[in-house]
This record gives structure tokens, sequence and C-alpha cells, in this order.
């Protein structure tokens, strides 16, 4: 009933206020933002500030009778216009008529437009003449969801307020005090709980806890919450993020079996799961975030714990599950399917490895002449950090010597990245290898960017480069360069360097030291170490060039 009532959005009470305090009250206001956040509450408020018999004042008394007219929407002076309903441009040449006539008992005639975007276009031009040129008595105040579809001939001669999304923390506090008002006890579990499900929407709380009102009586607690509205219990979220942390894809299944067996929307299990993964993802980034999430002591020690189960790769990998599942449900396929299908990729996925730790690893490895691993001693990363709870694969190498070793095997997940997102960066990653070797990075410049395939970036170098290609090519100018595209374009790239071939003189003497297919072939074939270390990073001969 006043603008100290409105929820969270001061930055736009405090301007109207002032601007009564100060009798600079503009003839159109355009009133932007989601549904119920109090576009049409506060046009109200401000129409009672200015017809009231102490207006224009921010403190509207409530108590005269054109507060009292305005507060049960019968007040002459003030008319609530549907412009979904009236959106033909009759309706705005009768508003335009009904203009020249003075208000009957307040000091202006408010018009109140809700969604105004619905107007027609010939609506907005019959409209825009009574803008431009109001009579002193009219003010216009326009309320849309949809402000990019109101014409900007409307938008410049309307002073614009854009109404925010109510966060959960002030919906719960307005929900808190409300209860306390009529007299309810309610958890603040629940109270979260109803501010979660409201997503920013003050009209959508109150409407949520008038039904769990009718539901639990003067006592809500959580569990009245989730069974009023067919909400997942938090239990349930926790028990099928445990199941997917243990690998167990049948107690996922029975699970889901359970979920809509209790009746409850697969849409609301998705979003309520995304949720709880997100709590996990921040907590798993810093420990000490948790006061970000503004949780109970008790619940945020079990996200914790949890979240120990996981790295952030891994978080981000089962979210792109989940999202995609959420995306999947908008198709006509069967919902228990898509839900279990997920579920059991959630399950069955595999760790996400950087690639360092695979060479790390199998670099050790073959320097202790890859001995067999053995358990309780596993140093590779373990998705879900605790024994028993994956079985890693291994692969089987045969020496020479006919000694059998097994050596496991690492499946690394790593971020794919294409040919124009390289090219669009490359400029700028010259500039930033340039400040930490800036003849590497000329040298590095002659090359061209021919092709990225499976995160291995190919470079050409001409004919006449190839003193530059050498000396890009040394091992320590190519890490160099890997940590610099690490910090530039965020992936493990693979560097392959080669001379245009195509331009090269064929009677070159350079190309005499080069092999065809069949003799490397050959080399290979003839090498059990060359073998046994294709094998290990299942790699392919890219070219062999005799060095002197």
């Amino acid at each position: 009933q006043t603008f100290q009532d409105v929820v969270a959005q001061e930055h736009v009470t405090r301007t109207l206020q002032h601007a009564l305090q100060n009798d600079r009250i503009a003839s159109g206001y355009l009133f932007c933002g989601p549904r119920g956040t109090g576009k049409t509450t506060v046009a109200r408020i401000l129409a009672k500030a200015i017809n009231c018999i102490n207006g224009p004042t921010e403190t509207p008394c409530g108590e005269c009778p054109a507060c009292k007219e305005i507060t049960a929407g019968s007040s002459l002076d003030v008319l609530e216009i549907d412009a979904a309903s009236n959106t033909g441009v009759d309706d705005i040449r009768t508003l335009r008529e009904n203009v020249r006539y003075l208000p009957t008992s307040g000091k202006k005639r408010i018009y109140i437009i809700d969604e105004v975007h619905r107007l027609s276009g010939s609506a907005f031009d019959a409209l825009l003449k009574t803008l431009e040129e109001p009579p002193p008595h009219v003010m216009f105040v326009f309320a849309t969801t949809e402000p990019l579809k109101v014409p900007e001939t409307i938008l410049s001669r309307t002073q614009r307020f854009d109404f925010h999304r109510v966060s959960a923390d002030d919906l719960t506090s307005h929900l808190r005090s409300i209860a306390a008002k009529e007299k309810m006890k309610a958890d603040d579990a629940a109270l979260k709980l109803l501010a979660r499900k409201a997503d920013g929407s003050v009209r959508d709380a109150l409407s949520l806890l008038d039904q769990i009102a009718a539901y639990a009586g003067d006592k809500i607690t959580e569990e009245d919450v989730v069974n009023a509205l067919g909400l997942v219990d938090r239990k349930f979220l926790f028990d099928i993020i445990g199941a997917v942390a243990a690998a167990d894809k049948g107690q996922t299944l029975r699970l889901v079996k359970k979920l809509f067996e209790s009746g409850t929307d697969a849409s609301d299990f998705v979003s309520e799961l995304l949720e709880h993964l997100h709590i996990l993802l921040v907590l798993a980034t810093d420990e000490k975030a948790g006061e970000l999430l503004n949780l109970p002591e008790s619940e945020l020690r079990q996200y914790l714990e949890q979240a120990e189960h996981f790295s952030v790769g891994d978080l981000l990998r089962l979210l792109k599950i989940v999202t995609d599942l959420n995306t999947d449900l908008k198709s006509n396929l069967d919902e228990r399917l898509l839900v279990e299908i997920a579920g059991v990729k959630m399950a069955d996925m595999e760790t996400t490895v950087r690639f360092e730790e695979v060479l790390a690893r199998m670099t050790e490895q073959y320097e202790k002449g890859t001995e067999a691993a053995t358990p309780g001693t596993n140093s590779a990363p373990n998705f879900f950090n605790s024994p028993a709870q994956k079985k890693t694969p291994v692969t089987t190498v045969k020496s020479p010597d006919g000694e059998t070793t097994e050596i496991e095997t690492v499946t690394p997940q790593a971020r794919a990245i294409n040919l124009p997102q390289i090219q669009t960066g490359w400029k700028s990653f010259l500039t930033l290898l340039q400040a930490s070797n800036q003849m590497l990075a000329s040298q590095l410049n002659m090359a061209e960017i021919r092709s990225v395939k499976d995160n291995r970036l190919l470079l050409v170098f001409p004919a006449s480069g190839e003193p530059a290609m050498q000396l890009v090519g040394k091992p320590d100018s190519l890490s160099l360069i890997r940590k610099a595209l690490w910090e530039h374009y965020k992936v493990n790239l693979n560097v392959e360097l080669v001379v245009d071939q195509a331009n090269e003189n064929p009677g070159d003497d350079q190309s005499e030291n080069r092999l065809s297919q069949a003799d490397a072939k050959r080399i290979v074939e003839g090498s059990p170490r060359l073998r046994k270390i294709l094998k290990l990073v299942d790699g392919e001969i890219i070219g062999v060039k005799r060095v002197e």
C-alpha cells in the first residue's frame, strides 16, 4: 500500500519519492521488468501519492476518499487498461477522447496501461499524439515485460524504470515478515524453498505461501512445502547424486523409478537437480564460498561432504548432461526414458583428466621400466575420490623379451577448439608470447595456421622458413608456446610444425633426407621400442626425417 512495502525495488521507489517531494512529476512513465516484481503495484501507489488529499506526497495517507477508492479499484480518476484485451486503434481513440475530461475529485486523471507492448502499431501511433502534448491533468503509466517491443517514439516520451527480479534472500525476508503478521510459524528452510520456487516474483511467492497455508495451517515445514507443491525432496537429490558418485547405475534407475511413481514433475526435478549441482560446483571451486549460498549450517556440511567426491571438471560435465536433459524434455519423447538415460550417463561418466596428467603418468611408468601398477599406489586422478568405486581399465604391453606389463588406460577429456577460434585470437596470442620471448613470437609469425584437429595445431612454414621452424621446434621453445597457448585459449594444444613441401625446390639437398611412407613404416615395424611408444600414446607417424 506504500512505497515502503515494495520489495527490493529501492532504485525505483526512491526516485519516485524524490520526484513527489520536489513536484517534478512526469507526464509519462514506463515500468519494465519480469512478471510479479511490482510494476502495477508501484503504479497504483504513485496514483495514490498524487491524488491523496495531502498529495502530491511520498507517503499517501490511505484514509482519504481518493486513497480508499484507488485501493478498492473504484476510482474514476485512475483507470487501469489491459492492453492485451484492448489492442486496437479504436480503443486508443476512445482513450484520446476521454483525456479531455478533468478529474472528478483527484488532482490528475491517471491511465495505467498494463502489457503495453501488446498494442498494435496503429494503436501506438494514435497514442503518440496524446503523449507528445498531454493535457496537464493527465498522466500515463505503462507497464510491460517486453520493453524491446515498445516503439522508440513511445520510449523517448516517457521516463523508464527497470524493475529487477527479486533475490531469494529478499523474498525469504518478505515471506518471513508476512508469516509473522499472519501469525504463522514457518521454518526458514520452508520459506527459502518457496522463495526459490517463486523465481524472483513476489506475486508468485505470495500465492505459494497462501497455497501452503491452506494445506498446512499455521505451522509450515519444509516437508509441507515439498508435499503440497509436489517438489523434489532435498534428501532425494543427495541420494541420486550419491548414486552417481558411487557409479551405481542400478541405484540410479531405482531412484528414477521412485521419482516418477511419486508423481513429481520431471521439469521440476531437473530444475532442482541443476540447483543442487550448482551448489556443489560453487563449493568444489572454493570451499569458503559457502557464505555466498546462504545455506543452514547442517545443509552446508552435507553439500561440502558430497562436493569432495567431484572435481570442478566433473561437475561441469554433469551440469551439461542435466542441461541437455532439460532441453530434451521439451520434445515429445517419453520423459521417464529421457531421465533414465541421463541418470545412466551421469553414473557411467569417467573422470575428467588433464592431458598433462596422462603424459606425466605414462612418463613415470616408462621411466620405471613400465612396471605393473601395484594396487593402492594408483596416482591417477580418481573421479569419486574413494577406493573401489571405479575399475581402472588396463592395457597389456608385451616387451621384446616376452615380459608382460599392465598399464592403466586413462581417457583424457579436453575442451575442443576449432580453426576459426584459433585464427580469431592468433594476433593477440602472438602479442602475449612476445611479452615473454620477442624473437620466438617473430619466428612463429612466419607460420600459416593450416588446420586444428583433435586439438592438434598444424603450423606450416614456407620453404625459406625452415631455420625459423627449427628454432620454434626446440623443446624449450615448444614448452613456452604451449604454455602461452594455454594461457590465451584456455585449452591444451599439441603443436605440429612442417615446411610447405609444395613450394620447396625438388633439387634441394634436404629432400634427400626425407623418407617415403613405406620406409617410415618399415622403420617403425622393425623397432619394438617405437611400436610400444605408439601403442602407449595411441599415436601415429606424421613424418620421418633422417638427421645427421
